[in-house]
C-alpha cells in the first residue's frame, strides 16, 4: 500500500472518529453525523483504493468501541461504516432494480441482527415508546403494529440515507475531488 493511501486512510479515520464522537455531544444530529462518518469510506475509495477504504472502516470501527458509546459504535461498525464498501460493490452491477433489492436485503439483515443484539444481549428497550403510542391511540396489538410501522419507516429512512450518501459522493466527484 502506498504511503499516500495510508496517510489518507489515517486522516479519514480520524475524521470518522470525530464525527462519531460528536454524536455523543450533539444528540439531535446523530443520523447526520453517522452519515458524515460513513462518507469517509467512499472518499477513501475515490482517492485511494478498496484497500484504503477497508483500512478506514476497520480502524475507525475499532477506535469507535474505545471512544464513543457502545450503541453508536455498533451502529457504525455493523452498518454505517461498512455501507460505503457494500454500496460500491453492489453498484458495480449497473442494474438499478437489482441494486435496490440487494441494498434492501443488506439493510434488513443488518437491522434484524442489530435489533436482536441490542434487545436481547444489551437490554435496550427500543420500541417501548412506539408501542405505548400505538396502544393509546389505535387500540391494536401494539407489538405487531409497531414492528410493521417501524419496518416501513426503516425502509424509507434507509432509501433516504442511500440517496443522501449518493448526493455526497456526486458532490465530491464534481467539486472536491480536484483539491
Amino acid at each position: 500500500m502506498k504511503t499516500a493511501h495510508l496517510t489518507l486512510g489515517g486522516i479519514l479515520s480520524a475524521l470518522s472518529i470525530i464525527c462519531l464522537y460528536l454524536t455523543s455531544i450533539l444528540t439531535t444530529n446523530t443520523l447526520t453525523l453517522l452519515t458524515l462518518a460513513s462518507f469517509m469510506v467512499p472518499i477513501g475509495l475515490i482517492r485511494g483504493s478498496l484497500k484504503t477504504a477497508c483500512l478506514i472502516y476497520i480502524s475507525s470501527s475499532c477506535l469507535s468501541f474505545i471512544i464513543v458509546p457502545l450503541n453508536i459504535a455498533l451502529l457504525y461498525s455493523l452498518f454505517f461504516g461498512i455501507y460505503g464498501i457494500v454500496k460500491y460493490l453492489i453498484e458495480r452491477k449497473r442494474s438499478l432494480p437489482l441494486e435496490i433489492v440487494l441494498k434492501l436485503i443488506f439493510f434488513n439483515s443488518i437491522s434484524i441482527f442489530l435489533l436482536l443484539l441490542m434487545q436481547n444481549v444489551l437490554g435496550y428497550k427500543l420500541f417501548s415508546n412506539i408501542q405505548t403510542f400505538i396502544t393509546n391511540y389505535f387500540v391494536l396489538n401494539a407489538s405487531v403494529v409497531s414492528y410493521i410501522v417501524l419496518w416501513i419507516l426503516g425502509q424509507l429512512g434507509f432509501l433516504v440515507f442511500d440517496y443522501a450518501l449518493t448526493l455526497l459522493i456526486d458532490y465530491y466527484y464534481k467539486y472536491a475531488r480536484r483539491l
